[in-house]
């Protein structure tokens, strides 16, 4: 008689923001009931959250992300236009001022997705509130793990309700996805059942960013969908960027390094914009509407933790989105690696019934390997970040990486390459392929724009 793993019944999910939600998702597949727990109420509508603070800011939905969410949610894209998402065709739509220049304006071979956070968190969870197979457990804090008995394994949370006097009570589970955020608990709640912490990898570039959101008059932004300005360390230590979201609004994102910090006053705000390398945002917004109060955000490091690496881990068990990995948000990747990962936890499940651990880890890992790689070479090239130096290699890779973009600015088939690897269509490897290197070592060039291209 063989023995085989029982099926899963019921899975945990620890935290209902976008890496939680696609989680669920993927969940709902493979079990029978799935609990989404989170401190917030959610609202009924698309409306920012206190535990989303980042919501108040920028956030661009890249190719590599709307794919991998059509995957999980078939439609949910076509969905989020309907709701009033903008279409933004890259670059033929963005003005783009690079550390060397402006670029060119080029046939489109991208797609963004011009959106509120909070819009598309609420989209996501509109799909799921009308599955039966998942339900939300608001208003309420995991405060630890639970193991299994007999086993190297978790087998539940410990919950506690935020409302004061609340008493812990545990929630079993077969499964257990921290999905929490950058504020997880997992590393102390591991090292409490006796496995130990992780180690951490953290690169610190020091941005400051502040947002607002706008309505801006007809022709405001001369016909530019995004306009984007980029920091020319350390000279012009500060960057700029404009995107069109729902309902007719635009945020502005306005961000400092090196102790640049763009301030939360109204007056102060366009101060800094027109202090930009450039002043064509700060005249798109300057006779526009505040929509919105001005917000700042710090949290802007790096930080990964090593989970795949610990020596034991307990099955069951899985850390996820900014719980395991954060990125600089200025790169865009957070909310792509959060569903990607979904994904591979949905090829796992499928190829390993019942269960996962050390493996599905890993496979969360990989997914973070080329991120990481982008976000962090991109800030370790500023004097003011805190991090381990570059080597001699990544020197140079960075050198031919300041190249490629100075080439991408007059070279429409290598920007194309450019924007592949940024959007996390292809590797990083991509730009070292013949075709590619050829034309940067060349450095072909067309007129080098002095000033913005026509729209």
């Amino acid at each position: 008689m063989s023995l085989t793993t029982p099926a899963p019944r019921h899975a945990v999910v620890i935290g209902g923001s976008l890496a939680g939600l696609c989680a669920a998702r993927v969940l709902a597949d493979h079990v029978e009931s799935v609990t989404v727990v989170d401190r917030d109420d959610f609202p009924a509508g698309p409306a920012v959250r206190k535990g989303l603070p980042q919501a108040h800011h920028l956030h661009v939905l890249i190719p590599a992300g709307q794919s991998a969410l059509d995957l999980l949610f078939p439609g949910v894209i076509a969905g989020l236009h309907e709701y009033g998402a903008v279409p933004v065709a890259a670059p033929t739509e963005v003005l783009y001022l690079s550390p060397t220049g402006w670029r060119d304006r080029f046939p489109a071979t991208h797609r963004l997705v011009g959106a509120s956070r909070e819009l598309i968190d609420w989209a996501l969870r509109r799909r799921l509130v009308q599955d039966g197979r998942v339900r939300f457990r608001t208003g309420h804090e995991v405060v630890g793990l639970v193991p299994a008995r007999g086993a190297q394994a978790v087998g539940g949370v410990l919950l506690r309700g935020r409302s004061p006097g609340s008493a812990p009570e545990e929630l079993a589970a077969d499964l257990v996805v921290d999905a929490s955020g950058r504020a997880s608990h997992a590393t102390e709640w591991l090292d409490q059942l006796g496995y130990g912490r992780p180690e951490e990898s953290r690169v610190e570039s020091g941005l400051a960013y502040a947002s607002r959101r706008y309505s801006l008059p007809e022709g405001a932004t001369g016909g530019w969908k995004n306009i984007l300005l980029m920091p020319k360390a350390p000279e012009v230590r500060r960057g700029g960027v404009l995107f069109p979201i729902e309902n007719g609004r635009w945020m502005v994102t306005l961000g400092g390094l090196g102790g640049d910090v763009p301030p939360t006053d109204e007056q102060g705000f366009l101060e800094f914009a027109r202090g930009l390398r450039s002043t064509v945002l700060y005249e798109a917004i300057r006779n526009g509407t505040p929509d919105s109060p001005v917000h700042g955000y710090r949290r802007t490091a790096n930080h990964r933790r090593h989970y795949e690496a610990m020596p034991r881990w307990p099955d069951g068990f899985l850390v996820t989105g900014d719980a395991a990995c954060t990125f600089n948000p200025v790169y865009g990747q957070g909310m792509t690696v959060a569903a990607q990962a979904a994904v591979l936890l949905d090829r796992h499940l499928r190829a390993h019934p019942g269960t996962f651990g050390r493996a599905a880890q890993a496979a969360v890992a990989r997914c973070s390997e080329a991120p990481w790689r982008i976000a962090t070479g991109a800030d370790l090239r500023f004097p003011t970040t805190v991090g381990p130096r570059l080597g001699r290699a990544a020197q140079l890779a960075n050198r031919y990486l300041d190249r490629t973009s100075d080439v991408a600015n007059r070279d429409g088939y290598v920007a194309r390459a450019l924007a592949d690897v940024l959007y996390l269509v292809a590797p990083p490897a991509a730009l070292f392929r013949p075709g590619v290197a050829l034309r940067v070592l060349r450095g072909r060039r067309g007129p080098v724009l002095q000033s913005p291209p026509a729209a």
